[in-house]
This record gives structure tokens, C-alpha cells and sequence, in this order.
């Protein structure tokens, strides 16, 4: 039933998002050097690898140049990237990995191999229970010394999110999904309080956030 409710939103949604999406990608081929879209590989359901699909919001080739996530006021996003980025547009490629079974609307955000601290027992998600907790996860990476982002970003960041999001693989309903989605449309999700987050001091003490 969960297949068959992605289908059903995933293909209207796409359908009618087609203006939108050419509208986007003149915009970022006029803007800036580079193709349309941001191709890949992450981790999806039994930890087999998929090509993952966004708008492209960085300048070309940036993620050899510097960590391999993104904070605010990263130097390397381009000026309509930060806009999409804010409107969550960049993500509407994903729509065609949700419609190939790659993906599903709700469940945890697939990760880089490198990167994921679960294994997959579910479709990742675009977006989903650690998604709406982390929605201003690029302000809390804001905060960390750049040497220190990616670090911070897998041993602290990721396994908080591996538990929320194992969680929600074991307990999640048809219910508790439609809360997401509307959640994520009208950005009623929780935000994690930074507070909550280990303090930097004790990140830089940590060896392996060492540089």
C-alpha cells in the first residue's frame, strides 16, 4: 500500500510540476556553467547503491572542493542554488527515483556509503522523520570550523539521525507518514534545539575530529 501511495502522489505531482522543472533548469543553465543536474550514488534499501537525482545548486564539479556537505553561507552554492535550496526545490528530481522504486516520499534520507549509520530495511525517503527534525541543519553546520563540518556532520549528526529514522522504520503507519508530508509542506516539523547538540569544545577534543 505504501508503493502504492507514492505512485499516486509521486506521478500527478511530476506530471503537473513539468513547467516548473523546465522553468528551473533554464534558469540554472543560464546562471551558471555546468549541467542541470546533480547526479549521485547513495545508499537506498538493502544497502544497494542508487543514482539519486537533485537540481544542481553548487558551482561545477564544487563537491571536489571542499566537504562533501553543505552549511549556510557555503561559498560554493551558486545564487539561484541558495534560493532552490531555501524552497526546497532541488529536490523535486527525486520525484522520478520515487516513481522507479529507488525511493519513497517518506523514509530516511539516503546517505553516501561513507556517510550512513543504519542498515536500510526501507526505500529511503525524500523526506522523512530526521529530515523534519534537522530542518535547519545547515545552521547548526554553520556553527563548526569548516576542517570540521564533514566530521561533525557523520560521527555526531548522522547517528542522531540514525536513530530517529530507525525508529520510524519500525513504528511508521500510513498515519504517521501523512504527518511527515504535511509537516514537510507547511514546515511544522520540530527543530532540533542546537543546545542539544554536543558543544564544539568537546568535538575539538574528540581525536577523531581531528584534522
Amino acid at each position: 500500500m505504501k508503493r502504492i501511495f507514492d505512485l499516486s502522489i509521486a506521478v500527478p505531482m511530476l506530471v503537473c510540476s513539468l513547467p516548473l522543472l523546465g522553468g528551473v533548469a533554464i534558469i540554472i543553465k543560464t546562471t551558471s556553467d555546468g549541467p542541470v543536474l546533480f547526479r549521485q550514488r547513495r545508499v537506498g534499501q538493502g544497502q544497494r547503491l542508487f543514482t539519486i537525482y537533485k537540481f544542481r545548486t553548487m558551482h561545477a564539479y564544487a563537491e571536489l572542493d571542499g566537504p562533501t556537505v553543505t552549511r549556510q553561507g557555503d561559498q560554493r552554492l551558486t545564487r539561484v542554488g541558495s534560493m532552490l535550496r531555501r524552497l526546497k526545490l532541488d529536490e523535486l528530481p527525486q520525484l522520478y527515483n520515487v516513481i522507479v522504486g529507488e525511493m519513497s516520499l517518506v523514509g530516511p534520507r539516503p546517505k553516501l556509503a561513507s556517510h550512513e549509520r543504519m542498515h536500510l530495511h526501507c526505500r529511503p525517503g525524500i523526506t522523512g522523520a530526521a529530515t523534519l527534525v534537522f530542518a535547519r541543519e545547515e545552521e547548526i553546520l554553520a556553527r563548526v570550523p569548516e576542517e570540521h563540518v564533514e566530521s561533525y556532520a557523520v560521527h555526531v549528526l548522522n547517528p542522531i539521525k540514525a536513530r530517529l529514522d530507525t525508529e520510524y522504520a519500525e513504528r511508521g503507519t500510513f498515519l504517521s507518514d501523512l504527518r511527515i508530508l504535511a509537516g514537510t509542506a507547511f514546515r511544522l516539523g520540530k527543530r532540533h534545539a542546537i543546545t542539544t547538540l554536543p558543544e564544539l569544545s568537546e568535538v575539538d577534543r574528540h581525536s577523531e575530529f581531528r584534522s
